[in-house]
């Protein structure tokens, strides 16, 4: 009896062992630990990298640039990063493919002080953007997509950025700006929420211009903040691509419904106060795109924008695919 129990104990070490080795490892790189990344945090909750035969070896960096890099260095196999990365990277003759939409607008709103906001109770757009002329504007980095969306705004409504506003940098991290709202170092803020949450919470300010909302029709519908590979990834590995699709658009479909999304992301998050993940998850789920799928119209709006440098001509239609995605 002995031998045939460690007969069976042996079998399943084995099968086991087999079950393991099947799993394939794929090298995630992220950008920091935003809110945005919701799917990302789904799917290594609520182990869907493994049921799809996947291990996730995931990275975190601080910044677009460093995703971009492991990406094109060949660190990593997939990275989360927006889409502006991609086509910058195509401008400049480096090939980069978008193969699932996290988010179809910008990840970030105009945030103010409650002075700027009462100030400008009830105005137009025009009149809100305007009332910038002269503030010290908060972004994370120099030329990245708050400040080019900022330019956006000034340019179309005549104010000069730099110039007409202050830029003042302050990185990704959020409680940053509440900090810089509490030591009046800066006036509006164009950070990744939840920065925008956590100031209403405290009571400091809120949102001035809700671009995740839908306010500007410029950054609507956008491919904006997605899972990135290369074009050697999706050649040599397509069956990983698609598996990777899968995780995410799976991950995806759980983060949006209520009652799964908000508990895990409350998980992910547990320094913040239950409030301000109930009012997170309910601004982030404005953007979160239902089903991962990108558009030509969504790319060129971000190239309309962006405005990326580089003297290559950018075949939009080779930095996505909605090829591996799911069959609806």
């Amino acid at each position: 009896m002995r031998a045939i129990k460690c007969a069976v104990l042996a079998m399943f070490a084995i099968i086991g062992a087999t079950c393991a080795n099947a799993q394939e490892t794929v090298r995630i790189t992220n950008i920091g630990h935003g809110y945005y990344a919701g799917p990302l945090y789904v799917a290594m909750r609520e182990k869907l990298f493994e049921k799809h035969g996947l291990k996730a070896d995931v990275t975190f960096v601080k910044g677009g640039a460093l995703v971009l890099q492991s990406l094109l260095s060949k660190d990593a196999d997939f990275g989360i990063l927006t889409y502006e990365h991609v086509i910058t990277a195509a401008a400049q003759g480096k090939s980069l493919v978008s193969i699932f939409n996290i988010t179809t607008r910008p990840i970030n709103n105009v945030i103010a002080s409650n002075e700027l906001i009462e100030a400008n109770a009830n105005k137009s757009l025009k009149e809100k953007i305007l009332a910038l002329k002269g503030k010290r504007i908060g972004t994370p980095s120099p030329g990245g997509s708050g400040e080019k969306m900022l330019g956006v705004l000034a340019k179309e409504y005549g104010l000069n950025l730099p110039g007409d506003i202050q830029l003042v940098y302050l990185g990704a991290d959020a409680g940053g700006y509440v900090g810089a709202f509490q030591a009046k170092m800066i006036d509006a803020a164009m950070p990744f929420e939840p920065a925008g949450v956590m100031l209403e919470q405290k009571k400091l300010g809120g949102i001035f211009v809700n671009l995740m909302k839908g306010d500007v029709e410029q950054f609507r519908d956008l491919t904006f903040m997605g899972v990135v590979t290369t074009p050697d990834m999706i050649q040599k590995r397509p069956e990983t691509v698609k598996k990777l699709v899968a995780v995410f658009a799976e991950a995806q479909s759980i983060l949006l419904d209520p009652a799964q999304g908000k508990k895990i992301m409350a998980a992910e998050f547990p320094q913040m106060e239950p409030a301000t993940n109930e009012r997170s998850y309910e601004t982030l789920t404005q953007i979160w795109s239902k089903d991962g799928r990108m558009t030509l119209e969504g790319g060129k709006k971000v190239y309309d924008f962006l405005q990326p440098p580089g003297d290559k001509k950018i075949e939009f239609e080779k930095t996505f695919t909605n090829d591996f995605l799911p069959a609806k």
